[in-house]
Protein backbone atom coordinates (compact mmCIF):
# COMPACT_ATOMS: atom_id res chain seq x y z
CA UNK A 1 0.00 0.00 0.00
CA UNK A 2 0.84 3.61 -0.25
CA UNK A 3 -0.06 7.30 -0.44
CA UNK A 4 0.08 9.14 -3.43
CA UNK A 5 1.98 8.06 -6.15
CA UNK A 6 2.82 5.05 -3.68
CA UNK A 7 -0.78 3.83 -3.90
CA UNK A 8 -1.28 4.26 -7.36
CA UNK A 9 1.66 1.81 -7.83
CA UNK A 10 0.22 -0.32 -5.27
CA UNK A 11 -3.19 -0.72 -6.80
CA UNK A 12 -1.90 -1.09 -10.30
CA UNK A 13 0.04 -4.05 -9.30
CA UNK A 14 -2.82 -5.63 -6.83
CA UNK A 15 -5.26 -5.07 -10.03
CA UNK A 16 -2.76 -6.59 -12.87
CA UNK A 17 -0.55 -9.02 -10.85
CA UNK A 18 -3.01 -11.61 -11.15
CA UNK A 19 -1.59 -12.81 -7.46
CA UNK A 20 -4.01 -12.49 -4.42
CA UNK A 21 -2.32 -10.14 -1.69
CA UNK A 22 -3.06 -9.95 2.38
CA UNK A 23 -4.41 -6.47 1.27
CA UNK A 24 -3.71 -3.05 -0.48
CA UNK A 25 -4.11 0.24 0.55
CA UNK A 26 -4.46 3.39 -1.74
CA UNK A 27 -4.42 6.95 0.12
CA UNK A 28 -4.87 9.61 -1.91
CA UNK A 29 -4.08 8.41 -5.17
CA UNK A 30 -5.42 6.97 -8.42
CA UNK A 31 -4.72 4.30 -10.74
CA UNK A 32 -1.55 5.17 -13.35
CA UNK A 33 -1.85 4.78 -16.91
CA UNK A 34 -4.00 3.99 -19.56
CA UNK A 35 -7.68 3.39 -17.38
CA UNK A 36 -9.29 2.35 -20.51
CA UNK A 37 -6.82 -0.38 -21.64
CA UNK A 38 -6.17 -2.06 -18.43
CA UNK A 39 -5.38 -5.87 -18.91
CA UNK A 40 -6.92 -7.86 -16.01
CA UNK A 41 -6.33 -11.68 -15.55
CA UNK A 42 -9.61 -12.26 -13.34
CA UNK A 43 -12.86 -11.12 -13.39
CA UNK A 44 -13.48 -10.78 -9.61
CA UNK A 45 -10.25 -10.16 -7.78
CA UNK A 46 -10.20 -11.56 -3.98
CA UNK A 47 -6.97 -9.17 -2.29
CA UNK A 48 -8.93 -6.54 0.29
CA UNK A 49 -8.59 -3.07 -0.98
CA UNK A 50 -8.91 -0.01 1.11
CA UNK A 51 -8.58 3.43 -0.97
CA UNK A 52 -9.48 6.45 1.38
CA UNK A 53 -9.44 10.54 -0.29
CA UNK A 54 -10.13 14.05 0.95
CA UNK A 55 -12.63 15.87 -0.82
CA UNK A 56 -10.20 18.75 -0.80
CA UNK A 57 -7.20 17.15 -2.43
CA UNK A 58 -5.31 19.74 -4.08
CA UNK A 59 -2.83 17.14 -5.85
CA UNK A 60 -4.93 14.12 -6.82
CA UNK A 61 -8.53 15.57 -7.67
CA UNK A 62 -10.77 14.04 -5.64
CA UNK A 63 -12.78 13.28 -8.64
CA UNK A 64 -9.85 11.52 -10.29
CA UNK A 65 -9.99 9.14 -7.06
CA UNK A 66 -13.77 8.53 -7.30
CA UNK A 67 -13.01 7.91 -10.91
CA UNK A 68 -10.32 5.21 -9.66
CA UNK A 69 -12.52 3.68 -7.21
CA UNK A 70 -15.83 3.02 -9.78
CA UNK A 71 -13.32 0.94 -11.82
CA UNK A 72 -11.48 -0.58 -8.81
CA UNK A 73 -15.03 -1.81 -7.84
CA UNK A 74 -15.37 -4.04 -11.22
CA UNK A 75 -12.90 -6.11 -10.34
CA UNK A 76 -12.45 -6.30 -6.82
CA UNK A 77 -15.00 -8.40 -4.49
CA UNK A 78 -13.88 -6.25 -1.52
CA UNK A 79 -13.39 -2.83 -2.28
CA UNK A 80 -13.79 -0.18 0.29
CA UNK A 81 -13.74 3.77 -0.76
CA UNK A 82 -13.91 6.15 2.20
CA UNK A 83 -14.10 9.61 1.43
CA UNK A 84 -12.44 12.19 4.09
CA UNK A 85 -14.74 15.83 4.14
CA UNK A 86 -12.54 18.38 4.34
CA UNK A 87 -9.51 16.32 3.76
CA UNK A 88 -6.61 17.99 1.25
CA UNK A 89 -3.60 15.60 -0.22
CA UNK A 90 -2.66 14.78 3.46
CA UNK A 91 -3.22 12.11 6.05
CA UNK A 92 -5.03 12.21 9.34
CA UNK A 93 -5.42 10.35 12.64
CA UNK A 94 -8.93 9.71 11.23
CA UNK A 95 -7.14 7.58 8.29
CA UNK A 96 -4.46 6.18 9.98
CA UNK A 97 -7.14 4.54 12.15
CA UNK A 98 -8.87 3.26 9.56
CA UNK A 99 -6.26 1.95 7.55
CA UNK A 100 -5.09 0.09 10.92
CA UNK A 101 -8.80 -1.64 11.20
CA UNK A 102 -8.29 -2.51 7.89
CA UNK A 103 -5.11 -3.95 8.56
CA UNK A 104 -6.18 -5.57 11.48
CA UNK A 105 -8.98 -6.92 9.71
CA UNK A 106 -7.09 -8.27 6.58
CA UNK A 107 -4.12 -9.69 8.78
CA UNK A 108 -5.67 -11.27 11.92
CA UNK A 109 -3.69 -12.56 14.52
Amino acid sequence: GGFSQGGAVSLRTALTSGIKFGGCIGLSCYLPGDIEDISVPAKSIETPVLQAHGDSDEVVSYARGTKTSDILQKYFSNHKFITYKGMGHEGTLEELQDVKKFIETCCPE
